[in-house]
């Protein structure tokens, strides 16, 4: 092989590795004994005994946008019909004209929230974060937020799971708010549902958003698959076409494939959770 095969050879060979880390999702995620949420993009940079969680959280996408659905009311094993057909009863208190309910985080707390489904996410007062264990810190992630007084920066934090009433809905991030004493609870939570306000009964009626399985929708799923699938088939292509590759660029290859197709298997067990239809896989 001359030279110029060599190096049009590890162009290529780079470009799929790259292709197969980026595609996968490459920023990896961790909580320390301490609950700071760690990013890199080198799957070498996460401590050994948190590789599983951060491969598994690749695997299982971003929190702000990979949630899940479930209701204590069902079955795991109900039909399909069952599911989108249950609808859920929230009562809640007029504060106003506030909308006030009690919701339960990570399984451990129980807070007061103001419902505005017009707001884009979930504000997380401080001293919840302080009673559930979270700690901001330097490291922790910021956005910016417009506010009445102005542009301010609010740290981002990924609750494990919000339920109010029967609704559960898992791996939300929300920003942590020091000024605000109750919660407000927005559109990351209920664009998972349809719902509506019985004011006669002062309820919240819920029901899961048939378009949307397990926080995504059709094209979301679409690009879930096709983002782990694409280098897969380039990887395959490559090495079939490739004789005389080096075996340790071989073993690179295979290797990432081997990381992929594992990644593959998590999602294909993540949308089964969730009854996502297999054209939505493709």
């Amino acid at each position: 092989m001359g030279m110029s095969a060599r190096v049009s050879c590890a162009a290529v060979l780079c470009a799929l590795v790259w292709g197969a880390t980026a595609a996968a999702g490459e920023i990896y995620r961790w909580t320390d004994a301490e609950g700071r949420l760690h990013f890199t993009q080198s799957l070498e940079q996460v401590p050994p005994e948190h590789r599983a969680e951060a491969m598994q959280r690749v695997a299982a996408p971003a929190p702000s946008r990979f949630q899940t659905y479930s209701s204590s009311a069902r079955s795991e094993a109900g039909s399909r019909s069952e599911r989108f057909d249950e609808q859920i009863r929230v009562p809640f208190v007029r504060d106003g004209t506030l909308m006030r309910v009690n919701v339960l985080l990570n399984d451990r707390i129980s807070a007061p929230f103001y419902i505005d489904t017009g707001a884009s996410g979930i504000s997380l007062p401080s001293h919840v974060a302080d009673q559930l264990g979270i700690r901001v810190g330097p490291d922790t992630p910021h956005v910016q937020v417009t506010t009445a007084g102005g542009v301010v920066a609010r740290a981002v934090v990924t609750l494990h799971s919000v339920e109010l009433g029967a609704a559960r809905v898992e791996g939300l991030e929300a920003t942590v708010n020091p000024a605000m004493q109750i919660g407000l609870l927005g559109g990351t939570f209920f664009n998972n549902f349809v719902y509506q306000v019985d004011a006669a009964k002062s309820e919240i009626l819920l029901r899961q958003n048939e378009a949307i399985r397990g926080g995504l929708d059709e094209h979301a799923w679409r690009e879930r698959f096709r983002g782990l699938r694409d280098p897969i088939e380039r990887i395959d292509a490559y090495l079939a076409s490739e004789e005389s590759l080096r075996d340790a660029d071989r073993a690179r290859l295979e290797g990432n494939r081997a990381a992929l197709l594992a990644q593959l298997d998590e999602l294909e067990r993540h949308a089964n959770r969730f009854d996502v239809p297999q054209q939505w896989r493709q």
